[in-house]
């Protein structure tokens, strides 16, 4: 009797990990977009918050965090060729804080997890390229009309501590996969799972690790 090796018949999968005041996160999501909509049909993908500061490591925008913060936009900018509203550089109540902004987006899915990427992305657009303050429950209001979704039973899940807890596992469940960096793609073919992508990556080149991949397997 011969032993053959299968591989399940189960959709491939990525992981994205990404954070939603992370600048190179909002420099990658239009590129993102078009992978998830070139690849549906052969790639399962799911969001995982990332958690760039959080706890003992959220700042405030003082002046050092800011003139550090607009070194690094001004490359986002110039590479990714997304705006930048700097003015909100000079907000000094600004909190840089990972965990309101990623409890809105867990929030948003649990509510309709077909929403989960479409509430992040406007969430990095409304801090990076509107203004907004990213740690304001008011932002995330406007971003949940937006999106039609009921801000009385948005409100009340924001605030429940099993979304804090939640939020908290996303990022624990990041260093677990290995994640240093983001945005992060972990990819899976069913079997095995591994960092596809760490940090900002072109479309093309997204693309071409996929495809070759699939051509590999037959399957593309």
């Amino acid at each position: 009797m011969s032993l053959e090796f299968k591989r399940p018949d189960t959709k491939h999968s990525i992981l994205y990990v990404a954070d939603p005041i992370c600048a190179w996160c909002y420099g990658f999501s239009p590129i993102f977009e078009k992978i998830r909509e070139k690849y549906s049909d052969k790639i399962e993908f799911t969001l995982v918050l990332g958690g760039l500061k959080y706890g003992p490591e959220v700042e405030t925008f003082s002046e050092d965090v800011t003139e550090k913060l607009k070194y690094l936009w001004k490359e986002v900018e110039r590479i990714s060729k997304r705006s930048f509203h700097y003015d909100i550089l000079q907000n000094r109540n600004i909190k840089y804080d990972s965990e309101p902004g990623s409890r809105a987006v867990i929030t948003a899915q649990r509510i309709n997890p077909s929403l989960s990427f479409a509430f992040l992305d406007k969430l990095l657009e409304s801090f990076h390229s509107k203004g907004k303050d990213p740690s304001s429950f008011e932002t995330y209001a406007e971003i949940a009309s937006e999106l039609s979704i009921p801000l009385d039973e948005f409100k009340e899940l924001y605030n429940r501590e099993e979304t804090l807890l939640e939020t908290r596992n996303d990022f624990n469940y990041g260093y677990i996969l290995g994640v240093t960096g983001f945005p992060c793609l972990v990819f899976s073919d069913g079997l095995d799972r591994g960092i596809l992508t760490k940090g900002y990556s072109t479309f093309e080149e997204v693309d071409a690790l996929l495809g070759d991949y699939f051509r590999s397997i037959g399957s593309f």
